[in-house]
């Protein structure tokens, strides 16, 4: 999956990317290591905390839009 994120360069792409990664749950649920949605947001926050201070890190934390991508996750939860 790694490929396909070096390839997003859009919205469009972004939908398509999310859309893969729920089909990719319902296929290969057994290659999840996060299961349910409380260990998967946790272990995103966790994520976050823990590279963005990795020497390995590769992300321009400033330039990272956190208000439109909580938007976006809070917006899972309540849009139908």
């Amino acid at each position: 999956m790694k490929e396909q994120i070096e390839q997003i360069k859009d919205k469009n792409d972004f939908i398509q990317f999310v859309r893969m990664l729920s089909l990719d749950f319902k296929n290969h649920y057994d290659e999840w290591e996060n299961t349910s949605i409380s260990d998967f947001l946790e272990q995103m926050a966790s994520w976050v905390e823990d590279y963005s201070v990795c020497p390995a890190n590769d992300i321009i934390w400033d330039n990272v839009d956190f208000q439109t991508f909580s938007k976006i996750l809070y917006m899972g939860k309540i849009y139908e």
